[in-house]
């Protein structure tokens, strides 16, 4: 640990960014004690993105439209079974997506009565905001909400109107904010909007009224800002830890920079998922998931077919005990051995060996710095054109075949090259040609038998020799 917290020393500049920084406010100021230490100043910072995530969730769960838009997108893929590395396995949300639809149907039930009923319907959204904060939202997802509320901001009409207890700053975010969204998400999402054809009820229900929506986008826009700002600066602090790990990994099959790239993709998967109530350090969490991002994109790079990241390690682990027995036996393992060191079977052996064995180009490019070596594709017999003693052998077959039926009588002759094809393009039965020379199909054996054997006695041993 000692050896990471060196190489995670960071410039000043970098510590008073997170000490003077005009986004930390008066409830979550820093300490100058705590901005000394590094691995204090990442826990403030994760501390604060943990809270301000909180504070984004909490807003967003107030929208009805939050738990439609969680339900209908995760549910479509658990139905395709699509579980990716990178993405959130749909499994472990069957709970959390089984209450979110029931108290969305519930909360949509009650609306209708709203008016008649006003403690029932609070009492179910109250219920539905409860589940929808449990569950585990990926960044995509919430980046992706705050665009679909924004923009429905804008899609209804309503024009924002800074509050006396919004700062200048504050207000300035929230109108950057709904400019960003019309720029950058208005294709797609008014297309959705379009699509969806809500009516004004739907709207009221889904976003709630103009007058709740005005009070809610500003909880909204400044939370997710907060976040990311903090979420930057978190990354930023720990950026020079992704340097020191990749550059263990230099000299494979990656460049430095696209190491420290695949590096920074898992110091923001490690931000994302840190916790900091649990005690533990944040470079030490960080570590594995740089170590992992990095790893996996040297194995899916080292192949010229990828191969799956857990099936790597099941191969490295079977040549390992490969290794193994042969250094304690002395001699090269069986199939049957390496199955029962390894607890495989035997079938699933044979298939990790022949999925291991590696690609060979078929030939050499120009590029290639051993000119005198020999591909695969040198050793291969050229079947695109045909061979020249091939086309001899044919001539002199052809040949000596027409010379053959030359010596037999034109009745001879007819059935054997109509029977056989010769000089045709098509074979006759015996019963056809019998029909055409008004003889008996019998008959026509019996002269092609004659014929036949007077082709045997006089060239049979030159025609052998074709064989």
């Amino acid at each position: 640990m000692r050896l990471l917290t060196e190489y995670m020393s960071v410039p000043e500049a970098n510590g008073s960014v997170v000490a003077n920084s005009t986004l930390i406010d008066r409830k979550s100021s820093l300490t100058n004690k705590e901005v000394d230490s590094v691995e204090n100043r990442n826990l403030q910072l994760a501390r604060l993105v943990e809270e301000h995530k909180a504070q984004l969730i909490d807003a967003l769960s107030k929208f009805p439209v939050t738990a439609l838009w969680v339900f209908s997108k995760y549910e479509q893929v658990s139905d395709k079974d699509e579980q990716e590395d990178e993405t959130n396995v749909p499994s472990e949300f069957k709970d959390f997506l089984k209450d979110i639809k029931k108290h969305y149907q519930s909360v949509s039930q009650s609306a209708s009565g709203k008016a008649k009923n006003e403690e029932v319907y609070a009492n179910a959204k109250r219920r539905l905001m409860f589940a929808v904060r449990q569950f585990p939202f990926a960044f995509e997802d919430l980046v992706k909400l705050v665009d679909i509320v924004t923009y429905a901001f804008k899609f209804r009409g309503i024009s924002f109107k800074p509050d006396h207890s919004q700062g200048k700053k504050q207000s300035g975010i929230i109108l950057k904010r709904l400019q960003g969204v019309a720029r950058r998400g208005s294709p797609s999402l008014a297309e959705r909007f379009k699509a969806m054809d809500l009516h004004q009820h739907e709207k009221q229900f889904l976003f709630l009224s103009t007058s709740e929506m005005s009070k809610l986008l500003a909880d909204v826009v400044l939370a997710e800002h907060y976040w990311l700002a903090y979420r930057q600066q978190l990354a930023t602090v720990n950026s020079k830890l992704v340097l020191f790990i990749a550059n263990q990994y230099k000299g494979n099959f990656l460049d430095f920079d696209d190491l420290v790239q695949e590096g920074h993709t898992g110091l923001l998967k490690a931000v994302d998922r840190f916790k900091y109530r649990l005690g533990f350090q944040f470079s030490t969490y960080a570590g594995y998931w740089i170590r992992q991002a990095i790893s996996r994109s040297l194995s899916r790079s080292e192949r010229v077919v990828r191969i799956p990241c857990g099936q790597i390690a099941t191969i490295n682990r079977l040549f390992r005990a490969k290794d193994e027995i042969t250094l304690k036996t002395g001699k090269k393992p069986s199939i049957q051995e390496l199955a029962e060191y390894t607890l495989l079977s035997q079938d699933e052996v044979n298939n990790i060996l022949s999925i291991s064995q590696p690609a060979v180009a078929w030939e050499i490019f120009d590029d290639d710095e051993d000119k005198q070596s020999f591909a695969p594709i040198d050793f291969l017999e050229q079947k695109v054109f045909i061979h020249p003693y091939s086309r001899i052998a044919d001539a002199q077959l052809q040949g000596l075949v027409n010379t053959a039926i030359k010596t037999l009588n034109p009745r001879e002759a007819k059935i054997i090259c109509s029977h056989f094809g010769v000089g045709t393009d098509q074979q006759m039965t015996l019963q056809e040609i019998g029909a055409e020379l008004n003889l008996t199909r019998e008959r026509v054996r019996q002269i092609q038998v004659v014929a036949l054997n007077k082709i045997k006695m006089r060239y049979g041993e030159q025609l052998l020799s074709f064989l």
